[in-house]
């Protein structure tokens, strides 16, 4: 479907969700192992992502298509029931699966309007909620299993391992996917905006293409060498597949590890049921998952990490001007202190002079471009190591290191004269006044401002626009 398929009157899009979810019940039995197991559960993933982006609207048409996949089952189990029975039995299978992936779902949904749309929050938060659906619905599934007595011969024990297993592998695997093919298929999202926004906007790039060809060799390969070996140790030859996995996540977008993930899983489903790999089915299920949620762990940690520079580069630097933060001078005035030697070092503060009249006469407007132009003015004259902070207002601070007195005084004084040429607005002059200061051996930075700060109170007292 594409942007037609958006313009389709409701129901007819809840119908082929319907369609679309028996489909992948399909591809779940594909991977079936045991009586009611499979290596993964495709309809927990679209379960999932379909109340998640959508939500709760979608969910008749999920209970119409839940039990159209009991219908199936029946069908390829040869279960002779009676209808009150068959009704009752499918009911029981879409209350268990759609209440716990519904619960899950809902949860997400919350996490996402408190957290807002950070993706390494939703990532996290994804996996942890994932876990606990899955074991919640393998609950429901093999209670409602017992009580219709149709559990296999396994027993309630082995059969929720495999089952927990099976949903827990789909839904890391494939709900990412179908969550952003539905947010594709979307007009609109208010909920997941941002992410519908991003979607709509990505496209796959053609490296991509070759790093998954590179991932489709090896599970090939691994996986005929199983077949070949018949051995546990051949078949714990996929975890290799961990590590191409990982430089695709570490290289692409984020859909390209969705992607990725889901084709490997399906291909891995596909080469057991071929090569009657059955025997190792534990193990692939393990590799699945393992490799899922390392890779998505391995797309959090970098975006967490530059969540946390821009947040870093918001609390140092003024976001008005780009002038540093008193913190940010701190730091370096800590680092010049720390290289030692014999050099001096310059603590200049500047004042916006009339600053006040400047906004009251002619607006903020014109006053917060007297401050970027007063912040570019110093810029232009720093070198190598200086640091230009905003103290607050129309006062700031400049670091001037391994300068004397008379160089910083030269510097400052070139400065202020360059300001003076400076028009903003209609025809509006630009002025500043600089108190210097020259830091004593081991004064700390409270003292050495202090007598800044001074020297610029002697500068205004003087007649302004001067450097004391």
């Amino acid at each position: 479907m594409t942007a037609t398929a958006a313009r389709w009157p409701r129901w007819l899009r809840g119908l082929a969700l319907a369609i679309a979810w028996v489909g992948v019940w399909g591809l779940g039995h594909l991977g079936e192992f045991a009586t009611h197991a499979s290596l993964w559960y495709p309809p927990a993933a679209l379960t999932f992502a379909s109340i998640a982006v959508l939500g709760p609207r979608v969910i008749p048409y999920l209970v119409l298509a839940s039990f159209g996949g009991t219908l199936w089952s029946l069908s390829i189990y040869r279960i002779d029931m009676d209808w009150a029975n068959v009704v009752g039995f499918g009911l029981a299978n879409a209350v268990a699966h759609i209440g716990c992936y519904g619960l899950g779902a809902f949860v997400l949904r919350r996490i996402a309007r408190r957290l807002g749309h950070r993706l390494p929050n939703q990532i996290i938060a994804f996996l942890v909620i994932a876990t606990l659906s899955s074991a919640l619905a393998t609950i429901g599934a093999i209670a409602t299993l017992a009580a219709f007595d149709q559990l296999g011969p396994e027993g309630p024990v082995a059969t929720a391992l495999v089952f927990w297993i099976g949903d827990f592998v789909a839904l890391v695997v494939l709900g990412p996917l179908f969550g952003a093919v539905l947010l594709r298929l979307l007009r609109r999202s208010d909920l997941w905006a941002d992410a519908h926004a991003f979607l709509h906007r990505e496209r796959l790039r053609s490296p991509f293409g070759y790093k998954l060809l590179f991932n489709v060799v090896l599970v090939i390969l691994v996986m005929l060498v199983a077949d070949r070996g018949q051995s546990y140790e051949s078949a714990f030859l996929i975890f290799f597949v961990l590590i191409p996995q990982l430089w695709l996540t570490y290289t692409e977008s984020p859909m390209a590890t969705t992607v990725s993930l889901a084709v490997i899983s399906f291909l891995v489903v596909v080469l057991l049921w071929l090569l009657e790999l059955g025997q190792f089915v534990y193990i692939y299920q393990l590799a699945i998952a393992i490799i899922a949620t390392t890779a998505y762990f391995g797309l959090a940690i970098p975006l967490l990490e530059a969540a946390n520079r821009q947040l870093r580069q918001r609390l140092m630097f003024d976001p008005l001007t780009g002038a540093a933060t008193r913190d940010y001078l701190l730091e370096k005035v800590q680092l010049a202190e720390q290289a030692g030697g014999a050099s001096t070092h310059a603590l200049a503060v500047v004042d916006l002079d009339h600053f006040k009249a400047i906004n009251d006469s002619h607006g903020h407007r014109l006053g917060d471009q007297a401050l970027v132009a007063l912040v570019e003015t110093l810029r232009a004259h720093a070198r190598a190591g200086d640091v230009v902070a905003r103290f607050g207002g129309d006062e700031f601070m400049m670091l001037l290191p391994g300068c004397d007195s008379d160089m910083a005084k030269a510097r400052m004084q070139a400065a202020i004269v360059a300001l003076r040429d400076v028009r903003i607005g209609e025809g509006v002059h630009l002025t500043a006044s600089v108190g210097i200061a020259i830091q004593h051996p081991g004064e700390p930075f409270d003292g050495w401002f202090a007598r800044a700060d001074e020297a610029l109170y002697r500068a205004k007292q003087a007649g302004r626009d001067r450097v004391v």
